[in-house]
């Protein structure tokens, strides 16, 4: 098969260490593996140095720029320097990215493929402000209009996208190395109760199962919750633990890398994802992988993956109720054990690494297969 190379653009910055984030260094290599061309990224430079680093088959091109406006610019001029030099696809992974693509001169002759993984064709009040929330949604749908395709993570998204554009619209669900993400050995301590993993932002509302840890403790005396991530709702946090009187009980860990986000997955019991709004969260099925029960807010992306044999769907404010369901859990290991069992069964046939690598890859060849016929035929 002919040869594909891509140029990827985002809005958020990789690790200084390339190999330390596997997050993203690792599907790039394995798309460019199945496509066998190049796979340029481009991406603002944050904690590095601005330059190109290159990963073998991957070219990651750390662009200057600390507002919209520069990002955009350094965007543009890094799209256009690169994909005239045999680029057969653009992808963005986020709103901004796309506005970046789609003001490139590269754009008049490559095909170019947005990314929707979140609610930003229809965001919620967790998204800021009303005219944010606007101008959020006008550039998500100006760009899947404009868009040679669409990849989205969830049923829920595609249909959306689908109201928006005739364009091929790809279901490719979110991804999780199911050789890394591995249940605990039997008999492994868990002296983590309840863990949360995602950053600190209003939107994943970590108060909800905060204000529900004086009632956990109450039943499961010296019950643990550990929080991974970090963010700008940190201070509130820990001054709600404080109020609640749980600050001992309660651990704000910060930002970690993946291997301590595995470990501590697997000491745990119970995953708490309240989040007001997601696209399909990587952090709920790497916790299924890790053969833990799931307990989600009842929102349209997580009935998606959460079944009631694998966890369970909540109000997301509904405190009691988080409250009485984590007890209900951790006080049942056996029921914990079946719907942590069912969990990673279902992550291995639905998300496993290999197998979305496989089908995205499928989809970037059919988009530009279909661009050269168009292309022919005009």
């Amino acid at each position: 098969m002919r040869p594909i190379s891509v140029t990827l653009v985002g809005s958020s910055p990789w690790s200084r260490d390339p190999h330390a984030c596997d997050v993203n260094l690792r599907p790039a290599l394995a798309l460019a593996k199945r496509l066998g061309g190049p796979y340029n990224v481009v991406v603002p430079a944050g904690e590095a140095e601005p330059g190109l680093t290159d990963l073998g088959p991957v070219r990651l091109h750390r662009i200057p720029g600390g507002s919209r406006p520069a990002f955009l610019r350094a965007a543009r001029w890094a799209i256009d320097r690169d994909v005239p030099r045999g680029g057969d696809v653009l992808m963005s992974s986020d709103p901004l990215a796309a506005l970046a693509a789609e003001l490139s001169r590269a754009r008049r002759t490559t095909p170019h493929i947005v990314q929707i993984q979140g609610e930003v064709l229809d965001p919620g009040p967790e998204y800021g402000g009303p005219l944010k929330r606007a101008a959020l949604a006008l550039v998500s749908r100006a760009a899947v209009r404009r868009a040679s395709a669409v990849r989205v993570v969830c049923e829920t998204l595609r249909e959306r996208a689908q109201r928006l554009t005739r364009r091929p619209v790809g279901h490719v669900p979110s991804r999780v190395d199911t050789r890394l993400f591995l249940p605990a050995p039997d008999g492994a301590p868990k002296p983590v109760h309840t863990v949360m993993v995602g950053n600190l932002l209003r939107l994943k509302n970590h108060e909800t199962v905060l204000r529900a840890w004086p009632l956990v403790v109450r039943s499961v005396p010296g019950a643990r919750l550990v929080v991974l991530g970090e963010g700008p709702t940190r201070r509130r946090l820990a001054e709600l633990a404080g109020e609640l009187g749980v600050e001992a009980h309660v651990e704000l860990r910060g930002s970690v890398g993946q291997a301590e986000v595995i470990s501590t997955l697997q000491r745990a019991r119970v995953l708490a994802h309240p989040s007001w709004t997601e696209g399909q969260p990587r952090a709920v099925l790497e916790a299924m992988a890790c053969g833990l029960p799931v307990l989600c807010s009842d929102i349209p992306a997580h009935r998606e993956i959460v079944r009631p044999p694998t966890g369970e769907l909540l109000a997301p404010a509904a405190v009691r109720d988080w409250a009485e369901t984590i007890v209900a859990l951790l006080t049942d290991a056996g029921r914990a054990r079946r719907m942590g069992d069912l969990a990673r069964r279902h992550v291995a046939e639905h998300h496993d690494f290999e197998l979305t690598i496989d089908r995205f890859a499928g989809f970037i060849r059919e988009v530009v297969t279909g661009e050269r016929s168009r292309e022919r035929t005009a």
